[in-house]
């Protein structure tokens, strides 16, 4: 376990860009996709951020967790990158996501009963690290928050070499990304994910709880609409629709049109309301065709809208939002023209 602590330099999985809001200084990011067998969470911060101490990623409610897995069960994979103070450089690191007892506990760092420890066991430049995710059922005031927590408790980087309990060559989290297979079961409908991350105070190897920020990532299925309207005379056709993700238009989605299944040269932007249009001219003889319209929408920054409410109590405030992204394909329109 001490092997644990010392090396504790990477943090639980979550996201990618920035957005500033509440502390000026605070980059940190979530990040969430899922299918209905696998879920990757993504943390990441800029190298300019504190290392983070303790971060506790609330799992919605809506979802469940299968803690069953046996210890020693492969449920994942892990990757990320963390930062040497000491060498100056960046470092990759990568590995299994291991079920281990639930008893297993990084000292001092969340000492509450756990219903399953997951850990992260990383190579990092040659070096094997262990590090304990704890998943824990919330309930009380907590329970408000989601259903579970996951916990991760980091070591600092920036107190002198040799002292104990220092990351192994001053390393300090970049990002992180985990992705485990069968042991949530994700629910319909839009989920809202947080995290609350308190840094360590610069130089002191103390928590810093007056910087704790919170993170959020919206999760959602994204729907592409099509509807027609036929000039037969002028033999054209006008394609129309909308890009809607958890009700909402996506503005910027790029719409590709499937003729006959296939991709076109035919795209359009959607505008600030998600709506698009496109307009296809038929040449040659009479024959019947199919039409779809297809869009793959990256991860977006929400911050704006997804920080509106920050959560209570979080001295710096919510200072990121993202959108998962998706790829969405709307239903055939058959059409002789």
């Amino acid at each position: 376990m001490k092997t644990i602590i010392r090396l504790a330099v990477l943090a639980l999985a979550g996201t990618s860009a920035l957005a500033l809001a509440g502390n000026a200084l605070a980059t940190q990011k979530l990040s969430v996709q899922q299918t209905t067998t696998s879920l990757t969470i993504k943390v990441s911060q800029a190298q300019s951020d504190s290392q983070p101490a303790r971060i506790s990623i609330y799992v919605p409610s809506g979802y469940s967790i299968n803690a069953s897995a046996a210890p020693g069960t492969r449920i994942g994979s892990t990757s990320g990158t963390v930062f040497s103070r000491d060498a100056n450089i960046p470092l990759p690191l990568s590995g299994d996501v291991i079920v281990v007892p639930p008893t297993t506990n990084a000292p001092g760092c969340d000492p509450v009963p756990h219903i399953a420890v997951w850990n992260l066991a990383l190579s990092v430049a040659g070096q094997s690290i262990n590090l304990p995710v704890h998943v824990d059922q919330l309930s009380g005031a907590e329970a408000a928050l989601g259903a579970y927590k996951l916990v991760v408790c980091l070591a600092p980087d920036d107190i002198p070499v040799g002292t104990p309990g220092r990351s192994p060559n001053g390393a300090r989290l970049l990002d992180a990304t985990f992705t485990v297979n069968n042991v949530f079961t994700v629910p319909a409908g839009q989920a809202i994910w947080k995290a609350i991350t308190t840094p360590y105070a610069a130089g002191k190897g103390a928590p810093n709880a007056a910087a704790t920020v919170e993170t959020r990532a919206f999760v959602a299925n994204g729907t592409i609409s099509l509807r027609k309207a036929v000039n037969a005379k002028k033999r054209l056709v006008r394609f129309s629709g909308s890009v809607t993700q958890a009700g909402t238009g996506v503005a910027g989605a790029r719409v590709t049109m499937l003729l006959n299944g296939k991709s076109s040269k035919f795209t359009a932007r959607t505008n600030a309301a998600g709506n698009y249009s496109v307009v296809l001219k038929k040449t040659g003889k009479k024959s019947t065709s199919t039409f779809q319209a297809r869009t793959v929408v990256a991860e977006r920054d929400i911050t704006s809208v997804g920080c509106a409410s920050p959560t209570p109590g979080v001295p710096g405030g919510c200072v990121s939002a993202t959108a998962s992204p998706f790829t969405a394909v709307s239903a055939k329109i058959r059409i002789r023209i």
